[in-house]
């Protein structure tokens, strides 16, 4: 028996990369899952792929409505929602000069605004239940600063701040809200961004090499997270941020270092 057996979860960004991952481990522990994204074709595949656990409902986070429709749909469904991981966000990278406002506002909108909308639709159900497991994946650029990121830092600082408000309101009605903080250099998101650089190849691998754990952190361990924090197995755990990042924000690994 999975560890989130009886469970109903509902995945967003889940059409492919990091959600899909999410979404294939919440079912192989047991769960019905709802994956959702604005990605309706990857989606259907990707739920159909899963077998009868899983069912796709088409969702852009900066809409409320789509976030009521698909929060009653499920419920309706299954007669609860106990999980929901807000995993959809976009990046842009630039300098400053390089980042409009209607980028800024439109990343703030999807990363920020979105978790808080999911947050406001799945708060009735949950609070009924008086149990719910939220997790919010932020990154690695929302504990530390990078240059080139001002959009996506801010974003992602943000929802960790959000989360810890939410832990603190919501501890009392039985519901948990957590963030999952991965590595930067996943291809998938940041390979556009890197391909418009001299050398990006040489550059990808200087930003994951000098971590204590080298390389890029794969989704399935990002996945894994995201399942600790979604069962029973952090009952008592509220309010954190859980990175999975090779030890990237411990500080960095100079090789030098090793030959004295």
């Amino acid at each position: 028996m999975g560890i989130l057996e009886n469970r109903v979860a509902l995945v967003t960004g889940a059409a492919r990369g990091v959600g899909q991952t999410i979404a294939t481990t919440l079912v192989r522990e047991g769960a019905t899952v709802v994956l959702t994204d604005v990605r309706g074709d990857q989606g259907r595949q990707a739920a159909k792929a899963l077998g009868a656990r899983a069912s796709f409902a088409e969702l852009d986070v900066t809409q409320e409505a789509d976030w009521a429709r698909v929060v009653d749909e499920t419920v309706r469904t299954h007669g609860r929602l106990d999980v929901l991981v807000h995993n959809a966000g976009i990046l842009h990278m630039g300098t400053l000069e390089n980042t409009p406002p209607d980028v800024f506002r439109r990343v703030l909108d999807v990363n920020t605004v979105g978790p808080y909308l999911g947050t406001r639709a799945v708060l009735a159900q949950m609070k009924t239940q008086q149990r719910g497991s939220i997790v919010y994946v932020s990154s690695i650029d929302g504990l530390v600063g990078m240059n080139g990121v001002t959009a996506y830092a801010a974003s992602k600082f943000g929802v960790r701040g959000f989360a810890k408000s939410v832990a603190l309101e919501l501890g009392r009605s039985g519901i948990r809200a957590n963030c999952v903080c991965p590595a930067g250099g996943n291809t998938e998101m940041y390979g556009p961004w890197f391909e418009k650089m001299a050398g990006f190849t040489e550059q990808t691998k200087a930003y994951t090499d000098n971590r204590g754990i080298p390389g890029v952190v794969s989704f399935a361990a990002i996945a894994e997270a995201v399942l600790y924090l979604a069962s029973d197995s952090s009952a008592g755990v509220t309010g954190i941020d859980l990175p999975v990042d090779g030890g990237a924000t411990a500080g960095k690994f100079l090789a030098g270092f090793n030959t004295l």
